[in-house]
């Protein structure tokens, strides 16, 4: 996906979140289906990079955060599929899948929140700033009032 216009980047999200949670039904119903699993990867990549261009085109660093969760998805859902070996095993990866299949319908919801609502600002959304580094093990210039760098050790009277 390049150089896409915003309806193309907010229809493919939509598109590919609801293939998605199908798939992870389908995946709940049968977890040792390959070419179920393969094409639930493709769908959850476009998520991700539509969310990467959502966040360029909109300039709001939020959307990165569900490319990120797909990231996690993805992870997990290959995780859950080679981890299935026995029959109880393949049980709670059908739970799993099924639960996951519920949170893209909700990530869908949210995206679709994230795209129409305000954002009560103006320009771009970026995330907090991080503190500073805690500066406690290491030594502090102390400069007078004139401007005098003065090395440790030595008094001012």
């Amino acid at each position: 996906m390049s150089a896409l216009t915003e309806i193309e980047i907010f229809s493919c999200l939509s598109e590919n979140f609801a293939l998605a949670a199908e798939r992870c039904e389908k995946l709940a119903w049968h977890p040792r289906r390959g070419f179920e699993y393969f094409a639930f990867l493709s769908e959850i990549r476009l998520i991700e990079g539509a969310c990467q261009q959502a966040c360029t085109w909109r300039e709001d660093y939020r959307w990165l955060n569900i490319g990120i969760m797909m990231g996690e998805v993805h992870r997990r859902a290959g995780a859950w599929i080679r981890g299935s070996k026995t029959k109880d095993e393949r049980k709670e990866a059908d739970k799993r899948f099924k639960k996951l299949a519920e949170n893209l319908r909700m990530f869908a919801r949210e995206a679709e929140d994230m795209r129409t609502k305000a954002t009560g600002k103006i320009g771009m959304i970026l995330p907090e700033p991080l503190p500073g580094p805690h500066r406690d093990t290491r030594p502090v210039q102390v400069v007078t009032p004139g401007g005098i760098i003065v090395p440790d050790g030595v008094s001012v009277h």
